[in-house]
């Protein structure tokens, strides 16, 4: 058996043992000093009570006084006593286990210590603030001794903390049971509920008959029916408001009363739990559902930041760890061996993005459409700057190099479409997909191996080399010619130092001329913020513009669709001229953008369009363009 050296726990079992809370200072401290002798050479650590033992051990009796475990009482000539008032926790902590099978027990008050122990020597806490942060974390190791004040003047109880705070919820339960149990009262509250409730007798008298026959603790009578609530506040308003009445209250009176407030305080956090609860699964609902929307990948940044309906950030109802739980639930969970519903895949940049796998090949066609125009140009132009040098290039030829380059391309222009065309989980799943019936027809992979990057973005060598050549003068066609200009033309790279020069020569005068930023450009600065939560990496505004607008716009004659683009963007110009003047650096984030664009399109004209979504994406973009040109 291992040695006690806590002193407020030897000072516990002291008073245990004398059978009095009163302990003389003088003898305890002969009784831990012998303690101390005893025990000195299996616990060195005892031997600062061998010394000046009066002094140690007042000095530790400040710091438990501190904490309000006991109560050193004014010296009476050389006799001071000190009032353990853990040897009362350890008392009420047994009342409270006798309140549990007989709810005739009083619950423990001021009445039940001695005089010489004021209350202000006990801890005071208010029922609601004690109730909830024991629900939230209880020691039960702890020695404290809790005065409870109960609302509306109804006399103080005593709790101790080591007892669960559940034993006290459910004791207020039973002492209001037992009483409707009786006859007298029993008929009489059940008349009084129905009579608050017509039309409602029956489930009023099922309530009523469940309470006082089943031990059901709050959380099961509150699960029991949603009206559940309702009825119990009715209840304990009509108990509460009869024996609020009496005048000379007996000891069972006031134990009703007090067990009343502490049943409806726990039942008002029970029915609050519950909405923070319907909340946080309101909000996850709507967190899923919003990662099915444009543009369907999200990394961590957007969807901490996404909103209700009404712009509210739905972090706000659930926390961090709830947050965690969801997206592991997404990830990780599937059925009969299929890759989980969403999935994971992270750019070279180290962002993580988060997509739905049913929605990974859509986004792929769509991220390659994208990336075509853009791709094609660039090797177009890169061709014709060589041409143009008559110098020729590996990829115009070369398949293989062309696919290679492709590749870069892709990775530079497109990190998102790179990423995922590169993901570990994109041959599983269109191994999935083709054995699934919504599987569809496309398909990336042939013979097990993805398909090249020409075929995807639909690019061929030989037609950038066709674009390339298109844009030469016409005499670089006539061989003869093309080749002597070509080898007169031809020299040695040579670096442009003059640039570079210039370059550093601009960098040092824009150095020198660094002015405060006027408000045109610390707008365009918030915008620029604003595009980094709208852009995914490696794409522009310009290019999310197309995309979307050809996502709501389908129309298939060229002059009614540009007709059409041309009107939404008239209106959201037109829209914007009236709101320009509310908008500043500081309000301009994507929370105003998402707001101007919601308002955007509830108007009548834009409610026309089928496509809301890719609409709400289009019409955030372009506010954020208007705001970027100034």
């Amino acid at each position: 058996m291992s040695v006690i050296t806590n002193f407020g726990t030897l000072l516990r079992l002291y008073a245990n043992k004398q059978k009095s809370a009163f302990v003389n200072l003088r003898d305890f401290c002969d009784y831990i000093k012998k303690y101390a002798q005893h025990y000195i050479e299996e616990e060195p650590s005892l031997d600062v009570y061998l010394g000046n033992t009066e002094d140690t051990v007042i000095a530790e009796l400040q710091k438990l006084e501190s904490k309000r475990l006991v109560s050193v009482l004014e010296r009476d000539g050389e006799k001071q006593i000190v009032i353990v008032i853990m040897y009362y926790t350890v008392r009420f902590a047994q009342r409270y286990k006798e309140l549990a099978f007989n709810p005739a027990v009083p619950f423990p008050t001021m009445a039940d210590l001695p005089k010489q122990l004021s209350s202000d020597a006990l801890e005071k806490r208010t029922a609601s603030d004690l109730l909830a942060a024991l629900f939230a974390k209880q020691d039960l190791k702890s020695p404290k001794l809790y005065v409870v004040q109960l609302p509306r003047n109804v006399p103080s109880i005593l709790f101790p903390e080591c007892v669960p705070v559940q034993m006290l919820t459910d004791a207020a339960l039973s002492k209001i049971r037992a009483m409707l149990k009786k006859e007298e009262y029993h008929d009489y509250f059940l008349k009084k509920l129905r009579n608050a409730n017509p039309g409602k007798e029956i489930s009023i008298k099922t309530f009523f008959e469940q309470f006082v026959s089943r031990q059901d603790s709050p959380s099961q009578l509150l699960e029991s029916s949603s009206s559940s609530f309702y009825s119990w506040s009715q209840l304990c308003y009509f108990i509460r408001q009869d024996f609020e009445k009496v005048k000379d209250t007996t000891l069972e009176d006031t134990n009703l009363l007090q067990a009343v407030a502490i049943a409806e305080l726990h039942l008002l956090m029970l029915k609050n739990k519950v909405q923070e609860l319907q909340q946080k699964d309101e909000a996850l609902e709507l967190l899923e559902a919003s990662l099915d929307k444009p543009p369907y990948f999200y990394p961590m940044s957007a969807i901490i930041k996404m909103t209700d309906s009404k712009g509210m950030p739905l972090s706000n109802r659930y926390s961090d760890a709830d947050l965690k739980k969801f997206l592991e639930r997404l990830t990780t969970e599937s059925e009969d061996g299929d890759l989980p519903h969403l999935l994971v895949f992270k750019v070279d940049s180290g962002t993580r993005y988060f997509v739905y796998k049913t929605k990974v090949f859509p986004l792929i066609i769509r991220l390659c459409n994208e990336a075509h125009s853009a791709i094609k140009q660039n090797l177009t132009n890169k061709w014709y700057k060589a041409l143009k040098n008559f110098e020729k290039l590996s990829e115009m030829h070369d398949k293989q190099r062309f696919e290679s380059v492709l590749k870069t391309q892709v990775e530079k222009t497109s990190p998102v479409l790179y990423a995922l065309l590169n993901a570990n989980f994109l041959t599983l799943l269109d191994i999935e997909l083709q054995n699934s019936t919504n599987g569809g027809n496309f398909r990336l992979f042939s013979n097990g191996r993805l398909l090249p990057y020409s075929e995807l973005l639909m690019i061929s060598n030989s037609a950038v080399l066709s674009n390339a050549k298109i844009l030469l003068p016409f005499w670089y066609s006539i061989p003869i010619v093309s080749q002597i200009i070509g080898f007169f033309m031809r020299g040695p790279k040579k670096k442009k130092n003059g640039e570079e020069k210039e370059e550093v020569r601009d960098t040092h005068s824009t150095n020198k001329n660094i002015r405060p930023a006027t408000k045109r450009e610390a707008i365009m600065q918030a915008a620029k913020t604003v595009e980094n939560d709208l852009v995914p990496e490696g794409s522009t505004v310009d290019r999310e513009l197309d995309s979307y607008c050809k996502q709501w716009n389908k129309l298939i004659s060229p002059d009614a669709h540009r007709q059409l683009t041309e009107d939404v963007n008239s209106l959201i110009r037109g829209y914007m001229r009236r709101v320009i003047h509310t908008i500043s650096a500081q309000t301009f984030t994507i929370e105003r953008v998402r707001s101007l664009a919601e308002s955007l399109i509830k108007t009548p004209n834009m409610q026309k369009i089928s496509e809301q979504e890719s609409l709400f994406m289009y019409v955030q973009l372009y506010i954020l363009r208007l705001i970027s040109n100034g």
